[in-house]
């Protein structure tokens, strides 16, 4: 079992075994900030810091029989997972538990967002935790930069979550998927759950598949020199045929003002959208910033 799943079950565990859904994931967030363990990553979302892989967790370690197919987080085992954590995340669960358990409900909620208050930004329900001079600290923390920006971003080492607070912490409006073939083996980045993630959020997804590199001519990519030669073939024989395709790009970064082109490699000097950068650059006049994310 992966090691975060642990993580939660033994939060539920700590506190008898049944938390409310706002309850639990506020509690993971504030576990993990305090802790300073990734365990799982948030991003602001309706009721603050959100994690939709603590969610997908749930599902599995209900089909798993150790939570029960409720609304809420609730053990259905008398196994402690307490115990099964190193040593020191238990001795910070104890200490976090014993702080944390009279205060849930709106109470929680309102500690959460005064100690983080980055993460209640799109709160639907900040006025109702909080007053009015409270709520205007809050967004004075997070000012968006609408200056217009092009940005290139990859989700290699990221999770859905970790991925939407970098989209969100950057004011990016929309996504624009440059892989050929928009499929993944790691959960949440397959273009129909990206694109329902994405809509959760707030941000528009498109797909652009002519930009894409085709699978075969990605394999056995070893070497830098290897990598060079493809992008060179991509330079010379793909993007050149691609007009329409880029100037949609450029025509949706000037009504948008901040989107980015997204693909798997976390180094764009290994992935394509560097080369697509470059040309719009040299080939199509491109004049805004661009930054790597």
């Amino acid at each position: 079992m992966y090691y975060r799943r642990k993580i939660l079950l033994a939060l539920i565990e700590s506190f008898g075994g049944r938390l409310q859904r706002t309850d639990c994931i506020k509690l993971l967030f504030l576990f993990c900030k305090k802790s300073g363990k990734q365990f799982y990553d948030f991003f602001p979302y309706y009721y603050g810091g959100f994690s939709f892989v603590a969610y997908q967790d749930k599902a599995r370690l209900e089909t798993l029989g150790l939570l029960a197919p409720k609304h809420e987080f609730y053990l259905t085992t008398r196994e402690s997972f307490i115990g099964q954590l190193k040593e020191e995340d238990r001795i910070q669960l104890s200490g976090f538990t014993e702080t944390w358990k009279e205060h849930l409900g709106k109470e929680l909620v309102r500690e959460a967002y005064l100690q983080y208050p980055y993460y209640a930004i799109r709160s639907k329900i900040a006025d109702e935790v909080l007053t009015s001079k409270e709520l205007g600290q809050i967004y004075q923390t997070y000012k968006p930069n609408e200056k217009t920006c092009l940005f290139s971003i990859g989700y290699e080492g990221k999770s859905i979550d970790g991925f939407l607070d970098d989209l969100i912490r950057n004011n990016i409006k929309s996504l624009i998927d440059v892989r050929k073939t928009p499929r993944s083996m790691k959960v949440g980045f397959s273009k129909t759950k990206l694109s329902q993630y994405l809509e959760k959020a707030g941000i528009q997804y498109l797909h652009y598949p002519e930009l894409g590199i085709p699978c075969e001519l990605r394999k056995f990519l070893k070497s830098n020199e290897d990598y060079q030669k493809l992008f060179k073939r991509y330079d010379l024989e793909i993007l050149p045929l691609q007009t329409k395709a880029l100037e949609s790009v450029l025509n949706h970064l000037a009504t948008k003002k901040r989107i980015a082109l997204m693909c798997f490699e976390a180094d764009p000097n290994h992935c394509h959208r560097s080369r697509i950068l470059r040309h719009l650059t040299h080939a199509m006049d491109l004049k805004s910033r661009i930054e790597h994310v």
